[in-house]
């Protein structure tokens, strides 16, 4: 799988799939995801959303780690009434024991009204 392809499902699964999967993108150990879980779950309680990738990007590759940059534009519709946001990430992965890629920690560049 690519890393588009990563963050295409990963991004489809926080929009429109079930919030338990999510533990297949994210070590079982990363001190990020009960947040990220339920500040996903809050968000689709409100509103329904939808995340277009508009850029992605490997920044550094080592063995057991790699960085990548997104840039992602949200759109979040309540009642109507539609939310839009370009936004910046940068995601560490992480490979232990030679296992598959996941999610150790994400962190927000950037965040400006579309």
């Amino acid at each position: 799988m690519t890393i588009s392809e990563y963050f295409e499902q990963y991004y489809d699964t926080v929009c429109n799939g079930d919030l338990n999967t999510l533990d297949q993108f994210f070590h079982i150990d990363s001190p990020i995801f009960a947040g990220i879980k339920g500040q996903y779950e809050a968000i689709r309680q409100q509103l329904k959303m939808s995340i277009t990738i508009e850029s992605i990007e490997l920044v550094a590759k080592q063995d057991d780690l790699l960085v990548v940059r997104d840039n992602i534009l949200f759109e979040g519709d309540h009642e109507g009434q539609v939310t839009k946001n370009r936004s910046g990430n940068l995601h560490v992965l992480t490979r232990k024991d030679q296992g598959e890629w996941r999610m150790q920690s994400t962190a927000p560049l950037s965040v400006e009204a579309a």
